[in-house]
């Protein structure tokens, strides 16, 4: 199963479960150029590039008595440094200060590190008590943090905002479903240029687009575009492309789009 996908210099990195096996494909004509192991990776749980510092970040899950660690790694596949996150472990994004931003699943929280692995502070998402399971989340250029929330088996499936200090502002969706305004399973998010959200509704079977402010504005992939369950969603602005890692019983796929500036998509 997928776990990650992301760009850094032209070239698209790949992992998957339980494999320490990176693919790296040319992300313009999409070929296979290269593989390569990095042997300390055990779990993969998702991966994020950072522009400025060229390099990788990975979280991996490790398991049974080890613990969990992010990974920090050159294009080529060399350790620059690694850290652990103390049994805290789930998806990343990266700030534009170039800190590494890790929703932490199983603790309500939101953990931000430095380049170098330094715990720079923690967002404690307990202002509500249905602040559930954090999926994905991404810090915003004003130090606000947009994040997803609700696992299969709870009630309440969200798109939240929240301040600084984990403090709601505003929010999508509700009580689980799959009508306009209600999600199932929201997992990774997007921000593009213009401050709107995508939002992988995995168990919908589509990518929504909410406004800065979470407003619903349109389905813009769904089971018509060959979605099944979105598991990851990777937007390339500078091409105008939105990859999209689909799984179904133990298929997966890499689906692309364009991702125009009109705030739309067409295939």
């Amino acid at each position: 199963m997928i776990r990650g996908l992301t760009i850094l210099d032209k070239e698209l990195f790949l992992v998957n479960y339980k494999s320490s096996e990176f693919e790296v494909y040319d992300s313009i004509k999409l070929s296979l150029s290269r593989q390569w192991n990095l042997k300390t990776l055990l779990v993969p749980e998702d991966i994020v590039s950072c522009d400025r510092n060229k390099c990788l970040y990975i979280s991996d899950v490790k398991g049974g008595h080890q613990s969990s660690e992010i990974l920090r790694v050159d294009k080529n596949g060399k350790l620059i440094k690694k850290w652990s996150t103390k049994g805290d472990y789930g998806q990343l994004s990266v700030t534009h200060e170039s800190n590494v931003i890790l929703a932490v699943c199983h603790q309500n929280k939101l953990s931000e590190y430095s380049p170098d692995g330094e715990l720079i502070g923690e967002t404690n998402l307990t202002y509500y008590d249905d602040y559930l399971y954090p999926n994905h989340a991404i810090k915003l250029t004003n130090g606000q943090f947009v994040f997803s929330h609700g696992l299969k088996n709870d009630g309440f499936h969200r798109v939240c905002l929240v301040a600084a200090d984990g403090k709601l502002l505003r929010s999508f969706g509700g009580n689980r479903g799959s009508t306009i305004g209600e999600t199932n399973v929201p997992g990774y998010l997007s921000v593009d240029a213009n401050g709107f959200v995508l939002v992988a509704d995995s168990r919908n079977s589509r990518v929504l687009l909410l406004d800065s402010d979470l407003t619903f504005k349109k389905e813009i992939l769904t089971k018509e575009h060959g979605l099944r369950c979105p598991v990851r969603i990777l937007l390339d602005e500078s091409n105008y492309r939105l990859f999209v890692a689909d799984y179904m019983h133990g298929d997966q796929q890499i689906l692309i789009f364009k991702y125009n500036d009109k705030r739309g998509i067409f295939t």
